[in-house]
């Protein structure tokens, strides 16, 4: 791996992460790809932090600093160089950190074990010069976001972050991580939301609206706006302008609430234009005009929510029903895209053995006048990245029976 290249963490969602940091940089191919992380060069444009700040499905993201055979050539240069790895201007204690990864080769215990042995020995020779330090350990194998923040390692330290391949190490430092108390406070934290209804990640909208690589002067339509996730993730990553619509006036009001939190809370959203409507997403064309949006980025009605284990006899019903609703509604967002506009939406999926219960949609796509923008085949042959024979990919939680199918269309010139 070459020095300077960038290591991007995956979260919990790795198919998520992957498929947004490809539409992100633009990538086809990176030179490392596992489940747990991607190293690539960044484009010229775009540093590490702003990267990290974009993504919603980056835990964190480091830099190489070289490649070494073995843990005792790490040791070796970290015994010289560790001083110049703390911040500038840090007298508190230090406080520092390593994880391993799969780079292509699993870290074993006996591995992470000798890392942690290493940083031990490494902690002595700091405490040798007269530093005070500590080493910040999780009970996971590698270290969180959470334990980043608790630790205040990127503040008095730093976090080593080792990459196992089958010709050796390569390491780097952790240079950037997700500001997980944000995304609480974007969740949690809003005036209104709607548990019966279910409700959208931050997360996942700000990965949706990355997957639609919209730029900051582009026209962007929810036609479900619920409670306005979307519209305030988009908004926070720049998008200028911003229509919501929702056949439900409560959803209408939760979101008008929220945006309006949403712009008190951070002054870099209030240049937005925001405007949302109660409106049926039938009948966008008639109140939008045609061609009138760059993109759509909306999670539509999920249907009705199951518990237990439901039976065939009661999903087919079911599916039959949602797929000739989303038919039309494929049908209105078609009509108010601009040519070559794109469309990222949710559909759900029932996730029942053995192989679940999707909505039978690929047809009404095309009739519609879409084409479906797959991931790069990078992804689509990695064994762990969870996509479809219709270029989708799967999100869900493991007690879920309703899951999200994400896809990604773009309207016929």
């Amino acid at each position: 791996m070459e020095i300077g290249q960038a290591i991007t963490i995956f979260g919990r969602e790795p198919t998520l992460s992957a498929w947004e940091l490809f539409r992100l940089t633009r990538a086809t191919t990176v030179p490392v790809l596992t489940r747990e992380l991607a190293v690539l060069p960044l484009p010229a444009e775009l540093t590490a932090a702003q990267l990290q700040r974009r993504s919603g499905g980056l835990v964190k993201v480091g830099i190489v600093r070289g490649d070494v055979v073995d843990l005792s050539e790490l040791e070796h240069i970290l015994a010289k160089q560790w001083p110049g790895l703390i911040p500038a201007g840090s007298t508190a204690r230090i406080a520092f950190g390593g994880s391993a990864y799969d780079a292509g080769v699993v870290p074993s215990r006996t591995f992470r074990r000798d890392l942690g042995s290493m940083l031990q020995r490494i902690k002595r020779e700091m405490m040798e010069t007269g530093r005070a330090a500590r080493i910040v350990v999780s009970k996971e194998p590698t270290l969180s976001a959470a334990a980043l923040t608790q630790g205040k390692i990127l503040e008095r330290g730093f976090e080593l972050l080792v990459l196992c391949q089958l010709d050796g190490l390569t390491w780097g430092t952790t240079a950037t991580m997700q500001d997980i108390s944000a995304y609480g406070d974007r969740d949690v934290g809003r005036p209104a939301r709607d548990t019966l209804s279910g409700m959208l990640p931050p997360k996942v909208a700000q990965v949706m609206v990355n997957l639609g690589q919209v730029s900051k002067g582009e026209k962007l339509l929810d036609p479900f706006c619920g409670s306005g996730t979307i519209l305030q993730e988009a908004a926070l990553l720049g998008v200028q302008h911003l229509q919501a619509s929702d056949i439900s006036a409560k959803a209408v009001a939760d979101t008008e609430e929220n945006f309006a939190w949403l712009t008190q809370h951070l002054p870099e959203t209030r240049a937005t234009e925001f405007e949302v409507r109660e409106l049926d997403a039938n009948q966008l064309e008639k109140i939008f005009g045609r061609s009138a949006f760059d993109v759509v980025v909306t999670e539509p009605y999920l249907g009705p929510p199951q518990r237990g284990t439901p039976q065939g006899r009661v999903l087919l019903p079911l599916v039959s029903a949602l797929s000739r609703q989303y038919t039309t509604w494929l049908q209105s967002i078609a009509k108010v895209l601009k040519p070559n506009g794109r469309a990222i939406m949710v559909w759900p999926f029932y996730r029942v053995e053995p192989n679940g219960y999707f909505l039978q949609l690929q047809k009404a796509a095309h009739d519609a006048g879409f084409l479906v923008v797959a991931p790069p085949k990078q992804l689509l042959d990695a064994t762990w990245f969870r996509s479809t024979p219709r270029g989708s990919v799967l999100y869900s939680r493991p007690d879920q029976i309703v899951g999200r199918e994400i896809i990604v269309l773009q309207k016929r010139a």
